[in-house]
């Protein structure tokens, strides 16, 4: 046979895997990017939520008093000490939290890639495929809830980070024999619990793991006195330890439940739930518009039609066969003493018991919650540990094959894992339309606030923060000038505006009223304008801000950028946002307003153009 035969019949023979790691690593790069991407653009930079309540805290009390105090039950000490730092040297401008917060993610990821690539007694078409579940079990942005949500993703990335640490240092233990390992284990698991609740749960992982390792038994006292250190830590010794000891609810059987159905979260949120009758019916509606979004919802549909069952019992159904499948996986892996399991057996392994210690604490801590709120156990604040789950799973099923010496994945296998980027997809792109929405809420909050006025719709007023702590906050951030006050220009309202208002040199746009309302607590109409800047958009990178002024030249407003000019949020660019949304105070319908830049060193205003009436008003 010649040489050109030989390699034409070896990539023929070949060509179907080469084809499948191709396929694994490209979706790879996609889903990460594109998600990176969306962070960027519309990562939540202003207070929301229960912010409201807790930079009361970090505002009012001294270091390291604040740092110390408990936040909803959790004791955040790790990711406090990142907001007190913004404030201190960022003014509160959530980019420190975003940073870290990305940071950690995507070293999450990274670390359970990396553990598969170098892996090499797999072969080239597992570690593709671990490396794409690697990112999916991060990036997929049906966890924009806590991606996007810059305060809440310093929280939970910093813990996940923690947990595949924590993993690899008891496979380290396990392999090297050094008890050192162990000790830096009980490090993350720590740093794990100090960062968000759910970190207790580490220590049981890590226990239950070392077990499986064969770690010596003299090593568990180790992670049990760390527990109970952290313990005693958590609930008595810090301040506010009233806040964080809530009772626990015995009922098995109703706790047991709870657990399998928040373990199923991912399946509803991406796939069954947009079955009829949908959980969230406004979610359904944006995957109807996305990618593949009305193939996914017929495939839900078709599978509760099918089976005759709702789509919760489904997921259920799904859910006990997954906690079955890592159990039988586990306790194999556990007694087989013919191998030893490779790195990301134990990082896969530690992420799944990590989730189901988790699972157990949520169905004892928070039965009650759930049986007045039964919904609530698929919201997506939770999402990001069921999904630890399912990653870890699916990495332990494509792992098996290194184990049983095969050369390639199954067929069956293979496609599998190959349609799973296609079925994340569509709640992937709406999510990014979802996070697009809400970023340009939060500006729209920001340029109301500076403006000095109070729009309720755009503030919470519930159980994460009442509309009292909202205004107090407000009025303590406006006072130490931080986050929306940080630069100052909201206490130019009600004063003329610098200069002769001349037209601004390079700078076009167009503006227009979009809606009027009633201020309830200064008993004044307001307007709401937005507009687009289309040429001179490198005025505002030097810090420039944009304002509105009436006819004799008082600013009586400021606006955000709040926006991109795009047809579509999920995107593999981070173009500057050209859209506004600002704010008028004491608006007249007689009067008019022009829209102004005001630089940043406080000098001479331009008129970027009129701000033109709304004709559908009143």
């Amino acid at each position: 046979m010649s040489f050109r035969t030989s390699v034409l019949c070896g990539w023929r023979e070949h060509a179907p895997s080469r084809l499948a790691t191709l396929w694994f690593l490209g979706w790879a790069a996609l889903f990460a990017w594109t998600a990176i991407c969306a962070i960027v653009n519309f990562s939540w930079r202003q207070p929301t939520s229960d912010e409201f309540v807790n930079y009361q805290t970090f505002l009012q009390m001294p270091f390291p008093d604040n740092a110390l105090q408990a936040g909803n039950g959790h004791r955040p000490v790790f990711p406090n000490l990142v907001i007190i730092a913004e404030l201190a040297w960022m003014h509160g401008d959530h980019w420190l939290q975003f940073a870290v917060g990305l940071i950690a993610a995507c070293a999450t990821s990274a670390l359970i890639a990396l553990a598969a690539w170098r892996d090499r007694q797999s072969p080239l078409i597992v570690r593709a495929a671990c490396t794409m579940l690697a990112v999916l079990g991060v990036f997929w942005l049906a966890n924009g809830r806590m991606l996007f949500h810059s305060y809440e993703s310093v929280h939970v990335y910093l813990l996940t980070l923690a947990v595949v640490v924590a993993g690899f240092c008891v496979h380290e233990a396990s392999r090297r024999q050094r008890v050192r390992w162990m000790v830096g284990a009980c490090a993350a698991a720590a740093f794990a619990m100090f960062c968000f609740g759910s970190g207790v749960a580490v220590f049981p992982a890590i226990i239950i793991l070392g077990f499986a390792l064969r770690l010596p038994a003299r090593w568990y006292g180790i992670p049990a006195a760390t527990l109970a250190f952290c313990l005693y830590l958590y609930l008595f010794a810090l301040p506010g330890d009233q806040g964080v000891r809530g009772l626990i609810s015995m009922h098995p059987i109703d706790s047991a439940t709870i657990a399998i159905d928040w373990l199923s979260s991912p399946w509803v949120r991406g796939w069954l739930g947009h079955a009829e009758p949908t959980l969230d019916p406004i979610a359904t509606t944006g995957i109807a518009y996305s990618r593949m979004g009305p193939q996914l919802i017929a495939t839900a549909n078709a599978a509760t039609a099918l089976t005759h069952l709702s789509w919760s019992l489904l997921a259920r159904i799904i859910s006990v066969t997954g906690i079955a499948a890592f159990l039988y996986r586990f306790i194999r892996m556990t007694f087989d003493r013919t191998r030893r399991p490779s790195r990301l057996e134990v990082i896969a392994s530690m992420l799944c018991l990590f989730a189901l210690a988790t699972a157990c604490v949520i169905g004892l801590g928070r039965l009650g919650y759930f049986e007045a709120h039964p919904e609530q156990v698929y919201a997506d604040r939770y999402l990001v540990w069921p999904s630890l789950f399912w990653t870890g799973l699916a990495l332990l099923f494509v792992c098996r094959l290194r184990s049983d010496g095969r050369g390639e994945m199954s067929v069956a296998l293979t496609a599998a894992v190959a349609v799973l980027p296609l079925a994340l997809l569509p709640t992937h792109d709406a999510s990014a339309i979802w996070g697009s929405v809400v970023y340009r809420r939060g500006e729209q909050s920001a340029a109301v606030a500076r403006s000095g006025i109070f729009d309720p719709g755009l503030f919470p007023d519930g159980a994460d923060a009442s509309r009292e702590d909202v205004l107090k906050t407000l009025a303590l951030m406006r006072k130490q000038r931080v986050a929306m006050f940080a630069d100052g220009t909201f206490a130019t309202l009600g004063e003329l505006a610098h200069g002769s208002l001349a037209p601004a040199n390079h700078v076009t746009a167009s503006a227009r009223i979009s809606g009027i309302f009633d201020d309830p607590e200064n008993q004044l109409h307001a307007a709401h304008f937005e507009g687009m800047i289309d040429e001179g958009l490198r005025r505002f990178r030097q810090g420039a801000k944009l304002g509105a002024v009436d006819k004799n030249g008082r600013i009586v407003g400021l606006a955000e950028f709040s926006y991109i000019r795009s047809d579509h949020a999920l995107m593999f660019t981070m173009p500057a946002k050209r859209g506004f949304d600002g704010y008028i105070r004491d608006y007249r319908k007689d009067e008019t307003y022009r829209l102004i830049l005001l630089p940043k060193d406080g000098g001479d205003a331009s008129v970027i153009c009129g701000i033109a009436a709304n004709p559908a008003s009143p």
